[in-house]
């Protein structure tokens, strides 16, 4: 069976591991500073702090704003439901942007019709390494009191010619779970170039004291969102070979672009020159039958999940036909940093060598 994701863990992490372990680094110690500095110097931010999960940052960020029940929070139509669920949590009224027609991203034109003088945030989300114009609501909104978070679990190294993939809003957080161009088998990452944002989530982070050794001064409320050393150790093996990985699938995305162009019934989204793509995404006239066809041949294959719009506990407004239409036709074929090129080669020809993909 070709899995739809390969990243694997290989030797270099098991002796990260290993010497974390044996030299009793466990708990945010050397490791994890190292970890956090590396990917300072990557993105070209002032402040890093590892999170337990991408969702955890999320939080942390809302946190570090000051989110309170009653404030409200926007987020696009298009996104992993951990998007909306950390603004819930803290108790956000969060509504449901529309989508742009032709880019899985937030449509940037209708924002101002959901802003009101609750208005707190406004997630933006990255999805699939697509760039999704946090530096143009931050330019608009940032006079207003409004924050502008970046959600770019997907897009770690995007973007660079324009700056990377979120360091362009106010915060910006990343996912390094197992399925991410870059792993510490469960983890997170929170950037911002403010000074006092820093501060507070670095202080909130730890159930917002200083130290839980020193627990005399209770600061803010807070969470236990650590990002332990033993897992920063596999960070950081995954961080040596970021160039290979990012050649590696930069590679299959070019093979399926190339493979599948003029196949009937599949075409491809619009990726701009510097968009790193996550995972190659494709639109389909018959989504359904495609992955039909994939799976006959023991292909995984993975559909867009469903639209937020679709969740009775968020707040809807507009039309949502674009994020519908969208949803329905895109699908990710399989990838990743450790996805052997052969796979990548069936899949495009079975792709190809089938004349039922096209018919709806």
């Amino acid at each position: 069976m070709i899995q739809v994701w390969s990243n694997f863990l290989l030797e270099r992490e098991i002796q990260n591991l290993q010497h974390a372990i044996s030299n009793k680094y466990i708990m945010e110690g050397p490791i994890l500073k190292e970890f956090q500095e590396r990917l300072k110097d990557i993105l070209n931010v002032r402040h890093v702090i590892g999170t337990a999960s991408g969702t955890a940052a999320l939080a942390l960020a809302l946190m570090g704003i000051g989110i309170q029940p009653g404030d409200e929070v926007i987020v696009p139509d298009l996104t992993f439901i951990a998007t909306a669920n950390a603004a819930c949590l803290l108790g956000a009224k969060v509504l449901v942007a529309q989508t742009q027609p032709d880019r899985p991203l937030l449509d940037l034109a209708k924002i101002d019709a959901l802003v009101t003088q609750k208005t707190k945030a406004i997630i933006t989300v990255d999805l699939n390494g697509r760039i999704s114009g946090s530096r143009e609501l931050k330019d608009k909104y940032s006079s207003k009191g409004i924050y502008i978070i970046d959600d770019a679990c997907q897009a770690l190294m995007s973007g660079p010619q324009s700056g990377m993939a979120g360091t362009q809003a106010d915060i910006g957080c990343y996912s390094f779970g197992i399925t991410k161009t870059v792993s510490t088998v469960n983890g997170g990452l929170v950037v911002t170039d403010h000074d006092d944002l820093y501060e507070r989530m670095r202080v909130m982070k730890t159930q917002g004291m200083e130290s839980v050794f020193e627990s005399d001064t209770y600061i803010y409320p807070g969470f236990n969102f650590k990002l332990p050393d033993v897992l920063a150790a596999i960070g950081n093996a995954q961080l040596d070979c970021l160039d290979e990985k990012l050649r590696h699938m930069r590679e299959i995305d070019d093979m399926y672009r190339e493979g599948l162009a003029g196949v009937e019934g599949i075409s491809f989204l619009d990726k701009k020159e510097d968009e790193f793509i996550w995972m190659t995404d494709i639109l389909c006239s018959n989504r359904d039958r495609v992955r039909e066809v994939l799976m006959e041949k023991e292909i995984l294959s993975r559909p867009l999940g469903a639209p937020l719009h679709t969740a009775g506990f968020l707040v809807k407004r507009g039309n949502y036909e674009n994020s519908t239409d969208l949803q329905n036709k895109i699908l990710y074929l399989p990838g990743g940093p450790n996805q052997d090129l052969k796979n990548i080669e069936k899949v495009i020809k079975t792709l190809k060598n089938s004349d039922l993909i096209g018919e709806n």
